[in-house]
């Protein structure tokens, strides 16, 4: 009997001794593998110091040896707390590399694991390769079975469900390649970012179209309100083929809004490299300004400057049309729009994990190694974001009841 078939038959002889009876309970069974799991490696590890297993008779009794366990210590991981006595030796020579001496939270033994089974590699071949690595010994049912675990926690968060409303959104793409039909191919993964009532930013979900198309963003917005979300009061995007006209089918209320960065990377590339970063400050100046109409003498200045570039001067002049919207508003919630660092930095925190490793085997990978960088990226976004009080006043000033009958009292 296989791993697999024991955990299934433990399962099912623990729902009709009634230990299992929702699906709560099943979760709580599956967490309960990760912690045997970690404590097995460790002492493997210190098996692979002194050469000889637990519980087995050493032969020669001047070498090290092993010295029972030190203090049980909580250790927090993708899955949630588990419990772990480190083994040691009598020489106080075992460091740990899976759960290092001192660390209360994982990451980069998941983070291996997953990156390999990304890459399309067999459990067995995983298995094989952290034994000569890491000189752990560990069977392919049990990576198996974390991957298992892994997929289950990945598959609820991407249907978590969400904060009823949300003043702002963000959504950009990344385009990572993934085989497809034998051949790699980049796909368009789509980040939204919230921010909350309370503003606090939070990864609203990941999503992965070939085509940006309306129908797609459709199915997003929908999901998003299936999920509990109410109301949306602005939202910063490319210009993304189909997501104003979906986002205001789904949430009539919600405003649309061009993102400022990607105008400025879109009028950067059409610039000559000589100029490209003088255009692109000149440029920053017309949406920064205080007001309209001070903009628009910014404009004519960009104009006269940079008569010599007709491309450049009419590519801002088109862009005005999504820049004079944002004067409307008050000056501190026009910031918090066109500022992009809510997006920009999860997205490159995001690259960093994917560019770099290739072609990955199947969309679900991708999801996998992007949750966990975003559930680091999360514990610590635990404060709003910059200035969000005078923005929150702003806010109830044009909004009123629309945004007050979220904030809980």
């Amino acid at each position: 009997m296989n791993m697999n078939e024991k955990i299934i038959n433990e399962a099912v002889e623990r729902f009709k001794r009634g230990e299992i009876k929702n699906n709560e309970d099943v979760e709580n069974f599956i967490d309960g593998l990760v912690q045997p799991l970690y404590q097995k490696l460790l002492d493997t590890e210190l098996e692979n110091l002194l050469d000889y297993a637990k519980y087995e008779h050493k032969q020669d009794k001047e070498k090290n040896s092993r010295n029972g366990y030190c203090k049980a210590k909580n250790v927090q991981t993708k899955y949630g707390t588990i419990r772990i006595r480190t083994p040691r030796d009598r020489n106080g020579l075992f460091e740990p590399v899976i759960i290092p001496k001192g660390e209360n939270r994982l990451g980069k033994f998941e983070d291996i694991v997953l990156s390999l089974c990304a890459k399309g590699m067999s459990y067995r071949d995983i298995a094989d390769m952290l034994k000569k690595i890491y000189g752990v010994q560990i069977s392919k049912d049990q990576i198996q079975k974390f991957v298992q675990t892994i997929n289950k926690v990945v598959d609820n968060w991407l249907h978590k469900p969400l904060n009823r409303f949300y003043a702002f959104i963000y959504a950009d793409c990344l385009y990572i390649p993934v085989i497809d039909n034998l051949q790699s191919e980049k796909k368009a993964f789509y980040v939204i970012v919230g921010v909350n009532v309370q503003g606090i930013k939070e990864v609203l979900g990941i999503w992965c179209d070939k085509t940006e198309s309306a129908s797609f963003w459709t199915s997003v917005f929908e999901d998003l309100k299936a999920r509990g979300v109410e109301d949306i009061l602005y939202s910063t995007s490319d210009g993304i083929a189909g997501f104003k006209g979906s986002l205001e089918s789904v949430f009539p209320k919600a405003q649309a809004q061009r993102c400022v960065v990607h105008l400025t990377r879109n009028l950067y590339q059409i610039s000559p490299k000589k100029q490209a970063s003088e255009i692109v400050q000149n440029f920053k100046r017309i949406y920064t300004a205080s007001n309209l109409e001070i903009a628009q003498l910014e404009l004519e200045e960009f104009k006269t400057k940079f008569k010599h570039l007709p491309k450049v001067v009419e590519k801002v002049e088109q862009d005005m049309q999504y820049l004079e919207p944002l004067f409307e508003l008050p000056n501190e919630i026009r910031k918090a729009i066109y500022t992009s660092n809510a997006i920009e930095s999860v997205n490159s925190a995001l690259r960093k994990v994917t560019n770099g490793k290739g072609s990955f085997a199947t969309v679900e990978s991708v999801y996998k190694l992007l949750y966990l960088r975003i559930e680091e990226l999360e514990e610590k976004w635990n404060k709003p974001i910059a200035n969000w009080n005078k923005i929150q006043e702003q806010l109830i000033e044009l909004f009123g009841e629309r945004f007050t009958q979220y904030i809980e009292i």
